[in-house]
């Protein structure tokens, strides 16, 4: 079987999208032998980023396509036509793109769906960003199997969406091995890097309305106010979509000093933020699946979060969770933990083996199966 496979996500920084298209192949090419894999891309101007993609495999193919992504989605969402096979290249079977579900011919598609927050929280998106990823989802019965990654995201698929059951195949995302837990000695340099001195409770995401930084924010203030904590609060992620919010009120904190806007941070830097933090804060909206919970508990940071969406699916009872718009209750929670090192420890300990039960091994035989199923 020849399985196709769109990477255009691959030309911008990677964020979720793009750190789940790479893990997931570099495990489907470690595990599979029987099939080769086409992997493509529709990129124009940032046609390099390409050259870095390399897997110690011999049973793939890469072909970027000299087509503006965002042009040829239009046209498929407009015309819905030619099939991939004519632009792409022949394959039995196609993992299609995030953004736009791509017509063929006669070959059969998956479509991966990570969430369903354009479709559920239209107000913490751009009009544009719905709009691409709404017009998507009206589509979504056309692919032979819809891949997901939360038993949470299968039932938002099931409840908003005239999808059948059958079709719906739920694949748990992984943490990398580099998360891990790292000594003093180990984190030391990147602590140095970014001038972290004092002890510090750590986000790491895009800053955009649905992680919900702002309820973080306000929640450190309350807990310098309340409990003359001396930690520093630590916002590692690139602006996304309306920030500007968050930024004010950054801005207008009492204790602006103590908040750290690193911005981007190297994929190779995030696991040693995450082994020196006193804390990891999660407090999002909603998730399809929540990977920096992961990645954090990996690493052996105790981990505080929300009780909504795939949160405590991920978390289980190795993590503390709050109702995502309390600052109070989020406020007294950092504190339950930073000021109890025995807490830490047990969380710490829950949290190493509760991400023994996820890796991209198991997403990757789980998407495979998937393949076979709608291959028949």
């Amino acid at each position: 079987m020849r399985i196709g496979f769109d990477i255009s996500a691959q030309s911008l920084p990677r964020s979720g999208i793009g750190q789940y298209q790479i893990h997931l192949l570099e495990a489907l090419l470690r595990l599979d032998h029987e099939n080769e894999y086409l992997l493509y891309a529709f990129n124009f101007r940032n046609r390099e980023r390409f050259s870095d993609i390399h897997f110690p495999s011999d049973n793939y193919k890469l072909n970027v396509i000299p087509i503006p992504q965002r042009l040829i989605t239009l046209w498929w969402m407009m015309f819905n036509r030619p099939g991939l096979e004519r632009v792409a290249g022949e394959c039995d079977l196609y993992q299609v793109s995030e953004i736009c579900i791509q017509p063929t011919r006669k070959a059969r598609t998956v479509a991966m769906v990570h969430d369903l927050t354009t479709l559920l929280f239209p107000q913490y998106h751009v009009k544009s960003n719905a709009f691409v990823h709404n017009q998507r989802f009206k589509r979504l019965d056309q692919a032979d199997g819809i891949l997901t990654n939360s038993e949470a995201t299968k039932r938002d698929i099931l409840s908003h969406l005239d999808i059948r059951p059958e079709k719906v195949f739920v694949t748990p995302l992984g943490a990398d091995e580099r998360f891990k837990p790292l000594d003093p000695m180990a984190t030391h340099p990147i602590l140095q890097k970014y001038q972290l001195h004092k002890p510090y409770i750590l986000f790491v995401g895009t800053l955009e309305p649905r992680k919900n930084v702002e309820t973080l924010v306000r929640a450190f203030n309350q807990l310098k106010q309340s409990h003359s904590a001396p930690h520093e609060l630590v916002l590692a992620g690139r602006k996304g979509w309306l920030y500007e919010s968050i930024l004010q009120a950054i801005t207008v904190s009492p204790f602006k000093s103590d908040i750290r806007l690193l911005d981007y941070v190297e994929d190779s830097e995030v696991p040693a933020l995450m082994s020196g933090a006193d804390v990891f804060a999660y407090p999002s909206f909603y998730e399809g699946f929540g990977l920096p919970v992961l990645e954090a508990m990996q690493c052996g940071a105790p981990v505080v979060t929300s009780s909504v969406s795939s949160l405590p699916e991920v978390g289980g009872d190795a993590c503390l969770y709050v109702h995502p718009e309390s600052a109070d209750e989020l406020a007294e929670t950092l504190y339950k933990v930073i000021r109890d090192k025995s807490l830490q420890q047990i969380l710490s300990e829950k949290g190493i083996k509760r991400a023994k039960q996820f890796s991209w091994e198991q997403c990757a035989e789980e998407t495979l199966r998937a393949y076979r199923q709608v291959m028949g």
